[in-house]
Order: C-alpha cells, then structure tokens, then sequence
C-alpha cells in the first residue's frame, strides 16, 4: 500500500487514568500501555496499524506527565518532539486540540485511542485512506469512523447518518453520545446508525475552527499555549474536562462518516476484556495460571508466578496482579473504577 502524503498525521491518544480495568491498569499506566493476554502493549499495536500509512516521522502521542516515561521507552523512532505531554490529563479535545496548535492550517489530522482492539489492519488502513482523502478535496469536514453495532450498547456513543455521499462516506445527522437503554435497543435496528468508534479525521485549522465556535475556552486556551508553552498547566486548569465527542460533535456541522469494515473492540471493562480471551468449555475467558473448579462464564485473569484457583463461581471476575486483586460480579465491572479511588 502506498504512503499517504507528507501532510498527514497520526494523533494517538495515550492517556487516561486506568480505572475500568484495575487492577491490570492504574493510574500510572493506562490501558494504553497495557498487555492483553499475549498481546503487545497496546499503544504499539496501535502504532503497527498504521505501518504502510503513516511514518514514524508523522506520529503524534499525546500522553499526560505521569506517563511520559512510559511512551519513551515503548515508542521508540518517535521524533520526540513528536510526544506531547499533558501537564494532568483533561479530555481528549484538549489533547486533540494539543495536538492541532503544533501543525500547519492544511495539515490532516487523524486522532485515534490506542485503547481499542482492531483486527484486520488492510481494512482499517483502507477506511482511514478514504476519509484522508474526501477531507484534503473538502475544507470544514469533520470526520468520523462508524462501526456497525452488532448488540445495543449504552457505553458507546452512536453516529445516525443522513445520507451516502460517495464509497462508504455518509453526511451525519447528529451524534448521540452513550444513549439510554430504551434508545440504543432502538438505534441498532436502524440502517442509519453506527457506533462511534471515536476516530476522528480532519485538517488541523478546520478542528480549532469547530473549537472556537463550540468550546470558546478550549480554543482560547490553546491559543495561549501556542504563543508561550510555559502557559500550558495555568491553561490546562481552565480547560473543560469534557471530551471531543461533548464539546465539538454533537455540536459541530459539516459533519461527516466514514464507515469501517475492520473488527473493532473498545476495551471499556473487563467484560469488553473477556470478548478477547480464549474461552474454556464453560465460557470461562482464562489468562495465566489458574486452576478452576465449578466456575462458568467468568473471568480469570492471573499474572503472577503463583496459580490462582477459584471454585464455584459463576458470572465473575477475577483477576490478580502485582497491583492487587480484583473480585466482582461481571454485572458491575463499570464499578470496577470506584475501587481505584478516582472517582
């Protein structure tokens, strides 16, 4: 596959503070930089990704202080004036819009998570080339990618499309940020929805455009950030901790979808963590050395030297690590976050 153009940047998204899938990731590393069973970390699976597409040269991480440490000894090649880092972190439109002050008007942004799981590399390089290419032929686009939902999901936001503009790029209706229950069993019946897989592609001056008429304080901020760096923490403080999907999306027009036809997983909790794992005769999802006994359609996940048994137990999760030992049921793991103390 041939390289896009010199003007083309990839944004990853590296921070976050850990909560939903303690005790695997804590404050001081993120789900960005944490393994998978026997997967890499998965910020350079996110940087494999984009291998044929993007240059090392053309990678842009933003990631917050605590964890800067982290992304210099993973993402080697990384020009380092290439890591952004955060003073705190606030929410991903401050870290987009990090990253759009340091690039000229007509360069192209593309801002992904390095928190999610995608299969099929082709077919994600081919969706992102796509939406590169409808967003450097039209000024003011506002792109996002779309993923089929295949069951109603109140942790995702959702895209409803209007209309086919060309290939797989739709106009938007609007966005619907992590609607209720009643609503997402509404919104996978319809054709014209998909889940926002939180991937956005745009030119840089175009996202401080949407900044400056939806999040007027995000905007002046960066502003003042651009002019003296040392303004960054006083201005980080002012920021809104709200992310892109509040601030610029359900509030942006011109707004445009690009629907994907990779395999996409968002690695919310641990039940998003079991849908990943090799699952015994039961439906356990096993990693590490465990020993199981009467125990059906849970989690248990073990990284330490020592084996981890459980008996009994149905509709759990279980996991222990070097940072502590997690046990709940499967149905509050979105609670798992209260036990790491942040919130």
């Amino acid at each position: 596959m041939a390289k896009t153009e010199s003007d083309v940047y990839a944004v990853l998204l590296a921070g976050g503070k850990g909560t939903r899938l303690w005790p695997l990731s804590t404050p001081d590393r993120s789900k960005s930089f944490i393994r998978i069973g026997k997967r890499r970390p998965l910020i350079e699976e996110s940087r494999k990704r984009l291998h044929g597409l993007i240059p090392d040269k053309n990678l842009i991480i933003v990631v917050d202080k605590t964890q800067e440490r982290l992304v210099r000894s993973l993402v080697r090649g990384v020009p380092k004036k290439n890591i952004l880092v955060e003073p705190f972190g606030r929410s991903t439109a401050s870290a987009a819009g990090l990253a759009a002050i340091e690039l000229k008007d007509e360069d192209i942004m593309a801002v992904l998570p390095t928190d999610a799981l995608i299969e099929d590399g082709n077919a994600f390089r081919k969706t992102l080339k796509e939406a590169i290419r409808f967003v450097r032929a039209k000024d003011g686009v506002i792109m996002s990618v779309g993923i089929t939902p295949t069951a109603p999901s109140t942790a995702y936001g959702y895209v409803k499309l209007r209309s086919r503009i060309k290939g797989k790029i739709y106009s938007v209706n609007k966005f619907i940020e992590k609607p209720s229950g009643r609503l997402a069993a509404a919104l996978i019946k319809r054709r014209d929805s998909a889940w926002n897989a939180g991937i956005f592609i745009f030119k840089a001056k175009d996202f401080l455009n949407a900044c400056r008429s939806h999040a007027p304080v995000l905007y002046r901020e960066l502003l003042r950030i651009k002019k003296n760096k040392r303004e960054k923490p006083a201005s980080y403080r002012r920021m809104k901790n709200i992310s892109i999907d509040y601030q610029i999306m359900e509030k942006a027009k011109n707004l445009y979808c690009v629907k994907g036809t990779f395999c996409w997983r968002d690695l919310g909790n641990w039940r998003s963590a079991m849908e990943v794992l090799k699952k015994d005769k039961n439906g356990n999802a096993v990693f590490g050395k465990v020993n199981l006994v009467d125990t059906r359609n849970s989690i248990v996940y073990n990284t330490q030297k020592s084996t981890l048994g459980v008996i009994g137990l149905a509709d759990t999760i279980v996991v222990s690590t070097k940072n502590g030992t997690l046990v709940c049921a499967k149905k509050d793991a979105e609670k798992v976050k209260e036990l790491a103390g942040l919130e």
